[in-house]
């Protein structure tokens, strides 16, 4: 009898040892379609165990789609909601993946973790118009012999002009590295300055944010041509990310590198408006990736063979 006791004893603890780690996913909301580079809305509601905490599995958030905005909503101790504001980067049928939860204990642990399916969202280009009824009432129109000889002037020109503006730039480029020659500080004192200089350019505090994202992204990268020997001056985000992987002090840092030059295209070409706790996160990241791939001085006497 004391046996059988023990036993149903130890089985009740192990019962309530499982449901303590329990979370699933009671609820979605997905729009089965959206326009090109307009913000859309989601929502997921979520039933846990109360003790244990439920955060958003940023990791491996939909590719084709930017979270742009999150709120939480606690609707009672085992139950809560996300709602979650994307912005589509693909036009047509585009695969929203699943977007998934980690149920953490109060060392910060996951223990569980629960996920919404796999849904295809049809993404359409913006309309300016909609109205069949609009018709185009001028003639065909030939442009005389002369007016052909004069589009044919203008695109020399402009093809002149073109060529003048890269020669420019080219020119401007050799004297910018120049310049940067000059400084003779680590690499990481001279970005990290930067920074400090930006944060009380006052740019920020006047809304010139797409301004400031610009120079901190040439802050970075300058830092990873000083430090790597990097030349992604005017690279892309897409192509800044394949150098990134190919230098093992940053694969560490990929994925928080990729979280911010998602933000800050959405601010130089989405005019997204960001708050202050985004641009804390963003400049955080740059110093970070900064103060984690510091070069270690050269011993004075390799320095001395060196010359």
């Amino acid at each position: 009898m004391k046996k059988l006791f023990l036993f149903i004893l130890f089985g009740c603890m192990s019962l309530n040892g499982l449901s303590a780690q329990e979370i699933a996913l009671t609820g979605q909301h997905i729009p089965p379609q959206g326009s090109f580079a307009q913000p859309f809305q989601t929502r997921f509601e979520i039933s846990h165990t109360p003790g244990y905490q439920v955060v958003l599995d940023k990791e491996n958030l939909p590719k084709d789609f930017a979270l742009t905005q999150e709120k939480e909503e606690n609707l009672s101790p085992g139950t809560l909601a996300y709602e979650l504001t994307f912005l589509p980067f693909t036009l047509g049928p585009s695969s929203f993946t699943a977007v998934g939860f980690l149920l953490q204990d109060g060392d910060g642990q996951t223990v569980n973790q629960t996920s919404s399916g796999d849904v295809t969202v049809k993404i359409e280009p913006v309309q300016l118009f909609k109205d069949n009824k609009m018709r185009d009432i001028r003639p065909p129109y030939i442009p005389s012999s002369w007016l052909g000889w004069l589009m044919v002037l203008a695109a020399l020109l402009t093809l002149i002009i073109l060529i003048v503006h890269i020669l420019r730039r080219v020119k401007h480029h050799a004297e910018q590295v120049s310049v940067l020659k000059l400084d003779r500080r680590p690499a990481h004192v001279i970005a990290l300055s930067k920074i400090n200089l930006l944060l009380q350019s006052g740019l920020w505090e006047a809304q010139e944010y797409k301004l400031f994202y610009i120079e901190l992204g040439e802050i970075l990268r300058e830092y990873l041509w000083r430090r790597f020997n990097l030349d992604v001056s005017a690279d892309t985000s897409a192509e800044l990310l394949r150098h990134i992987r190919t230098v093992p002090d940053l694969t560490s840092l990929y994925a928080e590198l990729r979280d911010y030059l998602k933000s800050a295209d959405l601010v130089k070409f989405a005019k997204y408006v960001p708050d202050e706790n985004t641009m804390h996160k963003d400049v955080g990241i740059v110093q970070k990736t900064i103060q984690q791939t510091i070069q270690a001085p050269v011993p004075v006497n390799e320095q001395q063979e060196a010359k």
